[in-house]
């Protein structure tokens, strides 16, 4: 219904028009920009297509979907024709040997590999030794790892301590069910995972009524059957009566 589509708040990015929404797209009403509002199986927020519109890069995004069904994540930007466009984090072709300034950034934490800072960039938290010309270290740890978003006050704890605290969204990419896990810093300096271990105690405590229940469940039957012989006593004085 025309009533229940929105005019967005941010202008067109290539004519500066008035952005509507019909059945299918957003599309400007003075020149030929539009843009389909559901993208890779996922749909577009309203807030979404707006912070697009407006910076010209919003995520990064979760739930699309490829071809073969699998799930994954990414930033949308807009290209040079001002279309959106997935970012994954890589460096395009000729930004190896750009140098990157990450002087707008307070770093995160020391480099787990080599101790230099680490910084956001793109979908990652990575060395700042590890991108542009020189590169002499490969720390890289993804923003969001098996659907699950890593926070930066997460990256901060890992650097520092670690550890992160339980993360419970993560999603097996092989069985599609959902896990809670740490993240944890190995010697080597790459990220992995620890399980939360199951307490030994609690363990105990359930096996001991269980047995608990099985032994009452078991002695149960033993007293109704020493109830018997005394009906086994009646029957010889049905037996006189019958005479």
């Amino acid at each position: 219904m025309p009533g229940d589509f929105v005019t967005l708040q941010t202008p067109c990015p290539k004519c500066g028009g008035v952005v509507k929404e019909n059945y299918k797209k957003f599309a400007c009403q003075s020149c030929d920009w539009s843009t389909w509002k559901i993208v890779a199986g996922r749909q577009f927020e309203i807030p979404e297509i707006e912070a697009l519109l407006r910076e010209g890069k919003v995520g990064p995004l979760l739930g699309f979907r490829n071809k073969m069904g699998r799930l994954f994540n990414a930033d949308i930007v807009l290209n040079e024709d001002k279309q959106p466009t997935f970012d994954f984090g890589q460096p395009k072709e000729g930004e190896e040997a750009e140098a990157v300034d990450f002087s707008d950034q307070a770093p995160i934490g020391a480099c787990p590999k080599c101790q230099s800072n680490v910084f956001e960039h793109g979908m990652a938290y990575v060395c700042e030794k590890s991108v542009g010309p020189g590169k002499s270290c490969d720390f890289r740890s993804g923003k969001i790892i098996l659907q699950q978003p890593i926070e930066r006050e997460q990256m901060v704890k890992l650097l520092t301590e670690g550890k992160t605290e339980l993360l419970k969204g993560f999603v097996s990419a092989r069985t599609r069910r959902k896990f809670s896990a740490f993240l944890v810093r190995g010697k080597d300096g790459k990220v992995g995972f620890e399980f939360e271990a199951k307490a030994p105690k609690a363990t105990t405590a359930k096996t001991s009524k269980a047995n608990g229940a099985d032994e009452t469940a078991a002695t149960a039957p033993a007293e109704a059957t020493e109830k018997k012989p005394a009906a086994r006593k009646r029957a010889p004085a049905k037996s006189k009566s019958a005479e």
